[in-house]
């Protein structure tokens, strides 16, 4: 499995406060099966953290990578941010002071749970207008999405991808965001399911239940794309491969 986004950089954000954590959240990723893994902190965040890329930012990377090699943790680590969106991050972007995922086209952006929805889909298609591929987090949790899951139909049919948190598929964000969740799965309108791990004792990086929780009831096919492919691609700055649409074909414009 590939999980996109992670908080395992140690002391960077609310994540990973040293290398033991790093080391142990490594450990419980590799042993829930996931094989690649791209780290994500806090970026932009007001008050809180700005983790633009710099050297505090590139000496956490290595020392996270090489410390997860020289224990032997057979697990490929990424660069990233989860970019916190406010009206300036375009120019952000352009001064190069945002990591997208790996590198690649895709930028893993989160809004403020209770953001103005009109805000969230201008700035999305100003990031897309500097070329680069929106990936929602967790958009479940977002107050607008759970009154109006509509907004996030129109995301991506606007070319943006979206992330759904394990935690919430499993019920741990609340009952709105568990049901958000699986209404963007069942419909498959979510291109990854990640773990936003922070701790390896509390929302950890272990993504198989998650997995098997979507196996049981979509297939392993759609638990493959979630955890594997979808994610997988992105990782790798790919385009995702096609998919059938939602075999009940309703319309979500019936949330409106």
């Amino acid at each position: 499995m590939t999980d996109l986004h992670t908080h395992i950089l140690p002391g960077l954000d609310d994540g990973a406060r040293d290398l033991y954590d790093t080391l142990a959240m490594a450990d419980l990723a590799v042993r829930s099966g996931t094989t690649d893994l791209i780290a994500t902190p806090h970026c932009n965040l007001p008050y809180l953290y700005e983790n633009y890329y710099n050297g505090a930012y590139q000496a956490a990377f290595e020392a996270a990578a090489r410390a997860i090699e020289e224990e032997g943790i057979p697990l490929r680590l990424w660069p990233g941010m989860e970019v916190y969106c406010t009206a300036d991050l375009p120019g952000l972007i352009e001064e190069g002071l945002v990591v997208p995922l790996n590198g690649s086209r895709y930028l893993l952006m989160e809004f403020d749970f209770g953001e103005d929805p009109a805000f969230a889909a201008r700035m999305l298609g100003e990031v897309q207008a500097l070329g680069l591929t929106p990936v929602v987090a967790h958009p479940e949790r977002y107050e607008f999405v759970q009154q109006s899951p509509a907004v996030a139909a129109r995301w991506q049919a606007a070319g943006c991808l979206l992330q759904v948190n394990k935690g919430s598929l499993l019920g741990r964000f609340g009952p709105q965001a568990q049901t958000t969740a699986w209404q963007l799965v069942r419909r498959r309108m979510a291109a990854a399911v990640a773990s936003d791990a922070h701790r390896p004792d509390r929302r950890t990086p272990w993504l198989a239940e998650a997995y098997e929780a979507v196996a049981e009831q979509l297939g392993q096919a759609e638990a493959r794309f979630l955890f594997e492919i979808g994610p997988g691609a992105i990782c790798r700055g790919q385009a995702l491969p096609p998919r059938q649409p939602d075999k009940e074909d309703r319309q979500w414009e019936s949330y409106d």
